[in-house]
């Protein structure tokens, strides 16, 4: 051995023993990955440190912060009976590609428990997946479990530069959580904790999809974050700001160093959590999944949509109720017994719809009650009519070439009707104490009903019982042989946790399952009645798209965050013009291919009304340009805003879509939201030989040479679509 190999070896060595001093120290195990690197506490397991290799970056900043579950055991006389991994002692078991930490008790300041739980971190094809398995020999429920931690974070490189995604249906949750954290925005919000909070549910009318995203798009590198379980159950994403926000400042609101006392960890941290309320049983959780990546939310997007279609078929041909652009609904009754029209003025009602081109027709308040009232009992009212009036309207509607489209419901039971009292009230959601029923309303006919004092109040029921089953799908079925094309299933989107004893399965899957299967049955059922039978319904939750063609929303923001659209290309919602005025609604349904749906003077009128008709004419010729380009603009690929170049006022807005399986076209849609015309520029990069066609409404469509300029009249939109060779 030479002297200079031999102080190398040396050098090498005193390196080597600096790290394992500095280890022992910090009294961490470390265990090297294909894609990462862990820190976990050699005492407790707690998940310390995690560096991902490619893109370079330390995750967790703060290892104090550092955890990896939180368990939940309620005691009579102690609900808040948390075991945090933080008291407990983990034996380990090295794998391949990751760790085990075994705990073999629970131990908390109130009990010593044998329960035991494994908690896995493990590497695989690209991502970190973290699972826990409880065994609750117990009596005590298993009422919450926070997994898949991942504490101690400060965001992707700098803090400032980060962005955040948490998708709703039009909306992100939570787009600034590194700079604008938003705590207390569920139940008791931040009372009885010493930081800030919030936690969102999923599914619910908040969150769509069970992923979320940290993006810092300076350094173009992302952080995906889901929860990827194939078992359809309530849950929840939950993440908390030490020591808490700043209130009521500009910008940043997150605390520093300077603001806390010395050495006080400052951090967010984040994970997954499980309501089962089991008892004697083994839970075994679906993965939580983390992948650092390079690109911002987009990317998570396909990552998501990769796992998605392992599990749920969302990948099929459109309906005839997907491939219709637009829609009228009118209410024919409503709870407080005003009657706007009978059967026999349906007929007429959907011939006005037509001379417009819109041929799907929903009908509203048809049923027993009026709308929003008397449900479940779906059968024809009869102070509009017999009925046999009812199915000759519905037949009379379909001579005409329009589609009829019934509004029901699912879960919902009106709480003033005697069949509650003699039948249903027994299913009926059970909330954690006593019945605690969840009760909502909805009023039209009067003052005092509108704004709730008034309303006739409707609780749910889980609909997998066998008698409300059998109920329902009675219903379901004569709609179908009475000449429904199609349902409009409403409220759907309120899924909660049942405690109802009656029930086979557990508080968090019981209703979820049941509203996900009907669903899938009344299709199932009815197909064999009218094969074309299809569904949609008021919910954005991505799993029923499996059998929901299009969801029933009304979003009337100018800007809507597209992140389910374009996840999802094949779904698509309404959106919903109730005044005559609503012309930039309607121009945003181009922009993000939602179907127009007109509903004028609040569901109450005609298409073909005075104040109404110049509104009727724009979505007809709305309806004209994008028929002349379906593929594209309506069952095609929504983009966003990527693949082309738009230069406009600060007051327009664009997107771009392409075929879905060709990513060589694109069309451009832009909307001009401003009351002066807007000189825009489109150009759409990579085209073959530079042409397009621009089509405006009102306007002879004509060839354009890329980039095309543009004068966007006010309250506008115009299409731009390559043309063929």
């Amino acid at each position: 051995m030479n002297m200079k190999t031999g102080i190398k070896k040396t050098i090498g060595f005193l390196i080597a023993l600096s790290f394992i001093n500095i280890a022992l120290a910090q009294e961490v195990i470390e265990v090297t990955t294909d894609v990462c690197v862990f820190h976990l506490d050699k005492i407790n397991g707690n998940l310390v440190g995690l560096h991902w290799k490619n893109p370079d970056e330390e995750i967790i900043k703060e290892s104090r912060l550092g955890e990896n579950f939180r368990i939940l055991l309620p005691l009579p006389g102690y609900e808040a009976n948390y075991f945090i991994s933080t008291n407990q002692k983990a034996r380990f078991e090295k794998l391949n590609n990751g760790i085990i930490c075994h705990y073999d008790q629970l131990i908390n300041e109130r009990q010593t428990l044998n329960i035991k739980v494994d908690y896995k971190i493990e590497s695989k094809n690209g991502q970190v997946l973290f699972s826990i398995t409880v065994n609750n020999n117990t009596d005590q429920p298993l009422a919450e479990i926070l997994y898949g931690i991942i504490g101690g974070q400060k965001g992707l490189r700098n803090r400032s530069d980060n962005r955040t995604l948490i998708p709703g249906g039009t909306t992100n949750n939570e787009g600034e959580m590194f700079t604008r954290f938003s705590g207390g925005g569920y139940g008791g919000g931040n009372l009885g904790i010493t930081y800030s909070a919030t936690g969102i549910t999923y599914p619910s009318w908040s969150m769509s999809m069970s992923w979320m995203e940290v993006f810092n798009t300076r350094e173009n590198i992302g952080m995906y974050y889901a929860q990827q379980d194939s078992i359809i159950r309530k849950a929840a994403l939950y993440y908390e700001l030490r020591p808490s926000e700043k209130g009521n400042v500009i910008g940043d609101n997150w605390p520093t160093k300077t603001d806390v006392p010395e050495g006080t960890p400052i951090g967010l941290t984040m994970g997954w959590m499980n309501m089962p309320y089991t008892k004697r049983g083994v839970f075994s959780s679906a993965p939580v999944v983390l992948q650092l990546h390079h690109g911002d939310w987009h990317e998570g997007s396909h990552i998501y949509r990769h796992w998605f279609d392992k599990h749920y078929n969302v990948k099929r041909q459109p309906t005839w109720l997907r491939n219709e652009m637009a829609w009228q609904s009118i209410i024919m009754s409503n709870g407080e017994d005003v009657i706007n029209y009978k059967f026999n003025d349906l007929p007429k009602l959907a011939a006005d719809a037509k001379k417009y081109g819109v041929t799907t027709f929903e009908i509203l308040g048809w049923d027993k009650g009026g709308i929003d009232r008397g449900y479940p009992e779906y059968e024809p009212d009869r102070r509009l009519g017999t009925k046999e009036d009812f199915r000759n309207a519905l037949i009379n509607i379909k001579k005409s070439g329009v589609h009829p489209l019934i509004f029901a419901n699912i879960q919902w039971v009106d709480t003033d009707i005697p069949l509650y009292y003699d039948k249903l009230k027994k299913y009926e959601t059970k909330g954690r104490w006593a019945d605690d029923l969840i009760l909502s309303g909805w009023g039209e006919g009067t003052i005092s009903s509108r704004i709730g004092i008034t309303r006739h109040n409707m609780t749910q029921m889980t609909p997998s019982y066998p008698e409300v089953n059998k109920l329902l799908m009675n219903y379901f079925l004569d709609l179908v042989k009475s000449g429904a094309d199609g349902f409009q299933f409403d409220k759907t989107t309120s899924i909660d946790v049942d405690f109802n004893p009656l029930l086979k399965l557990s508080p968090d899957r019981a209703m979820a399952q049941a509203v996900f299967d009907m669903l899938g049955q009344v299709l199932k059922e009815g197909r064999k009645i009218d094969p074309q039978l299809a569904i949609a319904s008021e919910l954005i939750w991505d799993r029923a798209f499996q059998y929901v063609d299009v969801s029933y929303l009304r979003m009337n923001d100018i800007d809507m965050h597209p992140a389910l659209k374009y996840t999802f290309p094949e779904w698509t919602s309404t959106i919903f013009a109730e005044s005559p005025f609503d012309f930039n609604i309607m121009n945003n349904g181009m922009r993000y291919g939602l179907v127009w749906a007109m509903a004028p003077r609040h569901y109450s009128a005609s298409l073909d009304e005075a104040v109404t008709q110049p509104l009727s004419k724009y979505v007809a010729e709305l309806i004209r340009i994008r028929k002349k380009y379906t593929g594209i603009l309506f069952t095609g690929r929504f983009m966003d805003t990527l693949g082309a170049t738009v230069k406009c006022g600060e007051n327009s807005r664009f997107s771009v879509f392409e075929p879905m399986n060709d990513t060589t076209r694109k069309a451009v849609v832009v909307v001009n939201f401003d009351n002066k015309e807007d000189n825009v520029e489109v150009n759409i990069p990579n085209g073959k030989d530079g042409k397009a066609e621009l089509c405006i409404p009102f306007q002879n469509d004509k060839i354009v040479q890329l980039p095309a300029k543009i004068k966007l009249p006010a309250r506008t939109c115009a299409v731009v679509v390559q043309v063929n060779d």
